[in-house]
């Protein structure tokens, strides 16, 4: 099973490792596209995929925040949902 511990913000325009496995999360939770290759590149698939995802779980992502849409910025929240589903325990 994938397992990660995402410990930094992330966002449009970053690249490296964490960007990879933010897009394997993010495709094993249903947002990131199947046909789309897992690059270590933030672009426009892999913001979509964030803000779909935060929206998925706007309970608990956004509305604390005050918000109702994603905003595709990968922040506390995020990160805090993003590792209770895939850090490993």
């Amino acid at each position: 099973a994938f397992r990660y511990t995402f410990t930094k913000p992330l966002k449009f325009g970053d690249k490296g490792g964490d960007v990879t496995a933010l897009q394997h999360a993010l495709r094993l939770d249903g947002e990131f596209p199947v046909d789309q290759p897992l690059t270590i590149n933030f672009g426009p698939i892999t913001k979509k995929a964030v803000i779909d995802f935060q929206e998925k779980y706007a309970s608990e992502i956004l509305i604390p925040i005050g918000l109702i849409h994603g905003t595709g910025f990968v922040g506390a929240r995020t990160l805090q949902k993003l590792n209770q589903l895939y850090a490993g325990q």
